[in-house]
């Protein structure tokens, strides 16, 4: 069974859906709308699949291949007549590019004019530095560009690598307060990164995040086109940590104080930014200890059919 892709009836772009409110909504035109009962029940049962751990067992990596097997596809012609295929099992269309989520790529495809902001992201990516301190390798969560082509339609094509086992984080629908609470602390050592370079990433969303569920990574890895320079643009750098906040409030599935959501968690979530990225995770690794006390691994395993809701047929 393969995802049912739709299509914005006002513009005609690629449109994402919300597995949590069950509408569905266009990043290119904003038009939103509520999905009709056989699409609604389509993607609860996708919600289901989502929130449910998958089996690890060994059949795992059989029913993935199967999975992409019967993925989707679509072909690019450059100006020099090269073809390219990709097989994808998620996609949307947003302002610049529609984007392709492939099995280990993220392809974006910038319409006719946008070709500057292609090259732009390029900049971006490519002025990323890193401290000489670094234990980390942070540059495992931040795009690398591993292709980039003109086409014969006067459009462009950007590949940027992800690892199989990253998924989009609006995939996953809502989470729970521990889940929530290791993705912030991921995202603030990212946004550490974009402080320590200089750099405002104003799109930092559940579309532009990453995250391996299995071993509690997050990557920062669409919207490049529009991440500039600190106070470029009337940007400040406390966007990053505004769209940090944001993408949580997303992912809450509930905003009341619960077992599950402790009043520092959300106290967080609702506060104003620190005055820097430095402060902002020191701020968070406070609430952090008052929300949950003592760090613990929450397991969340998934199979990509869990996480793209289709199934092989």
């Amino acid at each position: 069974m393969k995802m049912r892709n739709l299509n914005c009836k006002n513009c005609g772009s690629i449109m994402i859906y919300d597995v949590s409110s069950m509408t569905a909504h266009c990043r290119f035109c904003g038009t939103s709308y509520v999905l009709d009962h056989k699409d609604t029940d389509y993607y609860r049962t996708f919600y289901r699949q989502m929130i449910d751990s998958a089996a690890g067992d060994e059949g795992k990596k059989q029913r993935n291949e199967s999975l992409w097997d019967n993925a989707d596809s679509i072909s690019f012609t450059t100006t020099e007549g090269q073809c390219i295929e990709l097989k994808y099992l998620h996609s949307y269309s947003d302002k610049c590019a529609d984007v392709y989520v492939t099995r280990r790529n993220i392809a974006f495809h910038f319409r006719s004019g946008m070709n500057g902001k292609a090259e732009h992201m390029r900049r971006m990516v490519s002025s990323l530095d890193y401290p000489s301190a670094d234990t980390r390798t942070l540059s495992d969560f931040f795009p690398r560009v591993t292709g980039a082509f003109l086409l014969d339609d006067d459009t462009s094509l950007v590949v940027i690598n992800k690892r199989e086992e990253e998924y989009p984080l609006r995939l996953f629908g809502k989470l729970g307060g521990r889940h929530i609470a290791w993705i912030i602390s991921r995202l603030e050592n990212l946004c550490c990164v974009l402080e320590y370079n200089g750099l405002v990433h104003p799109e930092i969303d559940v579309d532009s995040v990453y995250i391996n569920p299995n071993n509690h990574t997050a990557c920062l890895y669409c919207n490049w086109w529009s991440v500039d320079q600190k106070n470029m643009h009337g940007l400040s750098s406390s966007a990053n940590l505004t769209g940090l906040r944001n993408t949580a409030k997303t992912l809450l599935e509930t905003e009341d104080v619960t077992p599950d959501t402790p009043a520092a968690l959300l106290d967080f979530i609702n506060s104003s930014p620190k005055i820097d990225a430095y402060e902002d995770f020191a701020y968070w690794d406070e609430m952090l200890i008052k929300a949950f006390g003592e760090r613990k691994f929450i397991k969340m395993d998934k199979e990509d059919s869990d996480i793209y809701g289709k199934q092989d047929d």
